[in-house]
């Protein structure tokens, strides 16, 4: 009996050992900056200190990107990916202020648009986006929203 509690015992301590959690295996990252094209499906992004708060007296929300906050990093992205922009219409610049189709509460862009329109737009310059990469093998971009410049 003792032996196969013995066991028992083992089986479990090593299950326990093995079995990590989900979210330790998962390599997210999330990066605000300056984002410019690299190539057909990659950006690279130089990493910035992000600061949300109001824009003058209007009660609405910006981002303001203050101060590099690390080396640029290379991020491929694919078919798969979320992108969210400022315009309602997808791949143009925004123009004017406020713009047309913002979170209120987070002051990113709520159009929900294709990569090939991130890449029309980084064509055009460069970007200021929150970009939420897997970084477990290398760098590919899970989610992109523009952020919301005064």
């Amino acid at each position: 009996m003792k032996a196969i509690l013995a066991g028992a015992a083992t089986a479990a301590l090593l299950l326990s050992v093995t079995a990590a959690p989900a979210s330790a295996t998962t390599g997210l990252k999330t990066v605000y900056g300056w984002a410019k094209i690299s190539g057909d499906s990659h950006l690279v992004l130089t990493p910035y200190k992000a600061t949300r708060g109001e824009i003058g007296e209007s009660g609405l929300l910006g981002w303001s990107l203050d101060k590099k906050t690390g080396s640029p990093i290379k991020i491929a992205y694919t078919e798969g990916l979320d992108f969210r922009q400022v315009n309602k219409k997808c791949g143009k610049r925004a123009a004017g202020y406020p713009h047309d189709n913002v979170d209120k509460k987070t002051a990113f862009g709520k159009t929900k648009c294709d990569p090939i329109d991130l890449y029309a737009l980084l064509k055009k310059g460069r970007l200021a986006v929150r970009v939420v990469f897997d970084d477990t093998k290398r760098p590919m971009a899970v989610k992109v929203w523009e952020l919301n410049l005064p």
